[in-house]
């Protein structure tokens, strides 16, 4: 018997392979219903919408904290449990109810990138490749036993969103193939190095404000990292304004302060970072569409001197 634990769209590829395999769950747990969007409409996760569409049975839980939970698991005596992205950590009484094992899809190579955020952590690091680990749970977050491993090339222009889905599927492939070297008795973990440990927190909002002090490569990265969420962003005249799609021009260093903007003319919108510049090719304001630079720039008003910043006042070139 297994039982699936798992909230966003990340989770939703395993539980749907496991749903068409001999390990079709049982149970899904996730989490609860929350509210989204302008209109405050209630949602609930993705996992719980997949799981009610194959009718298999959901319990929607906040915490581990409560008995009842744990001796509600105890008595379904499974044999796995899964996790993925689930969003809480899993204290040993629970981790040890499972007669087979608590195993977890990571996206990320461990012992690099452990936590929340692994694949936007990537990204904006500049990697040039990362992956997905399935691993035994331990108490210690991401920090169990390796059973295998996949190496995935990141693109040089990927977002996150885009290798997000890429490493889903990934992940889904792999978890299948150790359940059944498991069921097999072919399976072997190996103990995470005790070196090239890293770590990926929960990203809040304000981590989408954009470094313009950095060189024009790493605000690339972190424009690519952030998008969709929390997304990039910055001020201009007062004006939130996200900047989805930008490329770097060149890597010299300028005398113009970061986020200065140095051209503004028919399809080329071009700004100042600490080292180099970074051409915007998509953005949008606060409330209104995404568009195309070239577009963009026909409506809102922008003009070279005039700079970016970390708060929405009006900021133009300092001398």
């Amino acid at each position: 018997m297994v039982v699936f634990f798992g909230s966003p769209d990340f989770s939703v590829p395993t539980l749907e392979r496991l749903v068409l395999s001999n390990y079709r769950p049982s149970l899904v747990v996730t989490q609860p219903d929350r509210v989204a969007g302008r209109g405050k409409k209630v949602v609930s996760t993705p996992v719980r919408l997949v799981a009610e569409k194959n009718n298999i049975p959901v319990k929607v839980i906040s915490s581990f904290k409560s008995s009842e939970i744990t001796d509600y698991l105890i008595k379904l005596n499974p044999d796995f449990f899964v996790v993925v992205a689930f969003g809480l950590i899993f204290p040993r009484k629970v981790l040890d109810i499972p007669s087979r094992g608590s195993i977890n899809v990571h996206a990320s190579l461990l012992p690099a990138y452990r936590g929340a955020s692994p694949i936007n952590s990537a990204i904006i690091n500049g990697e040039a490749f990362t992956g997905v680990t399935i691993m035994q749970m331990a108490e210690k977050v991401d920090a169990g036993p390796v059973y295998l491993q996949k190496v995935v090339a990141i693109d040089p222009g990927e977002t996150a969103g885009e290798l997000f889905s890429r490493l889903a599927d990934t992940g889904a492939s792999l978890l299948i193939k150790t359940l059944v070297e498991i069921d097999f008795d072919k399976a072997k973990t190996v103990n995470q190095p005790e070196t090239g440990i890293s770590f990926a927190p929960m990203l809040k909002k304000i981590d989408g404000l954009i470094p313009w002090e950095k060189d024009a490569i790493s605000v690339h990265n972190h424009i690519r990292g952030m998008n969709p969420w929390p997304g990039s962003f910055s001020y201009l005249k007062g004006k939130f304004i996200k900047i989805q799609n930008a490329w770097p021009c060149d890597l010299f260093k300028r005398t113009e302060l970061p986020g200065t903007i140095l051209q503004a003319s028919n399809s080329s919108l071009i700004v100042a970072c600490g080292i180099g510049s970074l051409r915007i090719k998509r953005l949008q304001v606060e409330g209104k569409r995404s568009l195309e630079a070239e577009s963009f720039l026909r409506g809102f008003d922008m003009r070279v001197g005039e700079k970016f910043s970390g708060a929405g006042q009006n900021n133009s070139s300092a001398g």
